[in-house]
């Protein structure tokens, strides 16, 4: 389940059951911090950047937790401050908000609701992420015909390029993104709903191209270009690869159909 408001989009995931595997890797979440008083078992993970998004990069507040067969993942995602409707994140205060919602959700296990400290800021821009390794962003902006530098944020499995204002339609626009799935090769094997086939890409690639209105519930700026996103899952031996590109595509300027062919050739280009 998720619900989105302004510049905040909320997301819950229950797996009840969760098999015996589920649960050893909820509990095994990377650079998670232990939060005391919740189920069996809980930790906070924060990405991205907090409390003043130096680059504009999302802030992502992440509550994993076990109890008895059932995993729970709560996580709430904010979108850099471009207003003043849209407080600068504190992923401290959304990860005190995350944990007291579950005690209040039955959740609790009677001892005191400890939860740790966040980041004073995010992590660290890097491209040493194996994930980032995958295209680099000269590769990434000339083949779009970017005119600003990319920054780059690795987040959780997976890592973002952001380029320019994003309220200005044109490849200056442009957010691209990577995940990488080892052994999920086989989820290509299903029907992808609207999704396009795409020869000469992998072993097997499939498109989708959907368009958001602008405004804040594109988790842009205002823009009277829609945001066009396209999404191309590729699968090579047993992994599977998730490429993304979010732009808004100007009237006057390069249409969907070329960005289409740029985004594929670009990604026919990208070993892993």
């Amino acid at each position: 389940m998720s619900k989105a408001n302004k510049g905040r989009t909320l997301s819950v995931s229950l797996t009840s059951p969760a098999s015996a595997a589920e649960i050893v890797e909820a509990k095994q979440t990377p650079d998670c911090s232990t939060v005391a008083g919740i189920g069996d078992f809980a930790c906070m993970q924060w990405t991205g950047w907090f409390r003043g998004e130096p680059g504009g990069a999302s802030a992502n507040t992440v509550l994993k937790a076990v109890r008895g067969n059932e995993s729970l993942d709560l996580r709430i995602v904010d979108m850099p401050p471009i207003s003043p409707e849209f407080p600068v994140p504190d992923g401290e205060a959304t990860a005190r908000a995350l944990a007291q919602a579950l005690v209040d959700g039955g959740w609790g296990n009677g001892s005191e609701l400890r939860v740790p400290p966040a980041p004073s800021v995010g992590p660290q821009t890097s491209t040493t992420s194996a994930v980032c390794a995958l295209v680099g962003a000269d590769a990434l902006g000339n083949a779009f015909g970017a005119t600003t530098q990319a920054a780059v944020f690795p987040g959780e499995g997976n890592c973002r390029y952001l380029f320019g204002a994003l309220s200005t339609p044109g490849p200056d626009s442009l957010i691209f993104s990577t995940e990488l799935h080892q052994g999920g090769a086989s989820l290509l094997s299903r029907q992808v709903p609207d999704g396009q086939s795409i020869e000469g890409v992998g072993d097997q690639a499939v498109l989708i191209i959907r368009s958001e209105p602008g405004g804040p519930k594109s988790l842009r700026p205002g823009s009277d270009a829609p945001v066009s996103v396209m999404s191309l899952m590729v699968a090579r031996g047993q992994s599977m690869a998730i490429f993304t590109a979010e732009i808004l595509i100007s009237p006057n300027g390069t249409a969907e159909k070329e960005v289409k062919e740029q985004f594929v050739t670009l990604v026919k280009s990208i070993d892993f």
